[in-house]
């Protein structure tokens, strides 16, 4: 579709050959011969004005306003020129916007020259604008979904202690400027049991935050996959180990079908009777606490989910007493780090952990917490900061 070129001139010689020369290059022209026309005509929305200063010598009070409204509302390339060979600068304090002008209406040359670059200049900005109002929709789009994944992240969350007398939970979850993949729960799989798992899937990102949503749903009571099958003495569905979660895990989430690993520490509690059996894949070990201020790493496991390691996941089983405090972890602790670069790192963490088993367990989390932001320097986190603690009250046996 040929360009459509507004010549506002007063008819003459200069500018007859002027329409001529411009309509032999293809350009389609719409015609004005005073202000009044020139406003109407350029509600056809042309590509660029040729405007002759001579039909605005003399304009009346009222006819300049609104071309000053409409060059302000809607931006377009001007070109100005005298058909009676005036130079045309001097009218351009009363035509602020115009972009340029003509010393030689005539010249082909110059004519060829000064309506292409401003035609392509505008086509430029047009392109430009364009790119940046997809942009910013593309913008607002990814912002939006971020939003939603970081809602739904956070939907996932526990919202509430286990109902357990002898059991106290306690958690906090910072997450980073960008959607992670971190995620923990408690969950009754029976009278008897808990399970407890904090996994971190590797990357950020709507993507991440949708395989954590998939693994939170793989991990659910509901899913049937936390249970062997109903044996034949009729006791009823019992509970998978933390190991066999974990294989089951590697089976259904090869990096090839979802493009991402992850890491999980998983327990499986026997609450009457403190018996812990854990496992993790590729995971920082869970801490344990004891009492009377020994800690032990729960450091059985295997390779991070998702590698595809055919070596079966190791499991380690711990029995727990009063007062013994269990604690998982994200790296986004551990690899915090200062303005100069030094990383939290896990012995930091574990004489921590130790400095504040005297606390009530929420405070020593919260501690902890406050404890990384200090050594951060008011860094921010790069990742998402998740520290999960529980305290065993005992068996109720005297």
């Amino acid at each position: 579709m040929p360009e459509k070129i507004l010549l506002a001139r007063k008819v003459t010689p200069t500018t007859d050959r002027l329409y001529r020369m411009l309509r032999e290059k293809g350009y389609f022209i719409l015609n004005a011969s005073d202000l009044d026309e020139t406003l109407h005509a350029l509600r056809e929305r042309p590509d660029l004005l040729m405007f002759d200063t001579e039909i605005a010598e003399k304009p009346r009070p009222e006819q300049w306003p609104p071309m000053i409204r409409f060059f302000r509302e809607h931006p377009l390339p001007c070109l100005l020129f005298s058909s009676n060979g005036r130079h045309p600068i001097p009218v351009k304090p009363l035509a602020p916007w115009t972009t340029d002008s003509l010393r030689h209406p005539v010249d082909i040359r110059e004519v060829e020259y000064k309506v292409a670059s401003q035609l392509n200049l505008r086509r430029l900005t047009y392109e430009r604008d364009l790119a940046q109002r997809l942009l910013l929709q593309k913008q607002k789009e990814l912002d939006e979904n971020r939003r939603s994944a970081a809602q739904i992240q956070r939907a996932l969350l526990p919202t509430g202690q286990p109902a357990k007398a002898n059991l106290d939970c306690a958690w906090s979850f910072i997450p980073c400027e960008k959607i992670g993949g971190d995620l923990f729960n408690i969950i009754p799989l029976t009278d008897e049991f808990l399970l407890i798992y904090l996994l971190d899937v590797s990357g950020h990102g709507v993507s991440a935050a949708m395989v954590t949503v998939s693994v939170f749903q793989s991990l659910s009571p509901s899913s049937g996959r936390l249970f062997k099958n109903p044996d034949t003495a009729g006791r009823g569905r019992q509970c998978l180990s933390p190991s066999a979660i974990l294989a089951q895990l590697e089976r259904e989430y090869p990096f090839e079908r979802f493009g991402k690993f992850f890491t999980i520490s998983c327990l499986l509690l026997h609450t009457p009777s403190g018996r812990l059996r854990y496992s993790s894949a590729g995971h920082p070990p869970p801490v344990c606490i004891r009492r009377a201020g020994s800690l032990e790493l729960l450091a059985s496991g295997g390779s991070i989910i998702g590698a595809g390691a055919r070596v079966p996941f190791e499991e380690g089983e711990i029995i727990l007493e009063r007062g013994d405090r269990v604690f998982l972890y994200s790296d986004g602790i551990i690899e915090h780090a200062d303005a100069q670069g030094d990383m939290f790192g896990p012995q930091r963490l574990y004489r921590k952990l130790q400095q504040q088993s005297k606390r009530q367990l929420a405070a020593a989390c919260d501690q902890i917490i406050e404890t990384l932001r200090t050594f951060g320097q008011k860094t921010p986190f790069r990742d998402d900061v998740t520290l999960l603690g529980i305290e065993f009250g005992g068996t109720g046996k005297p």
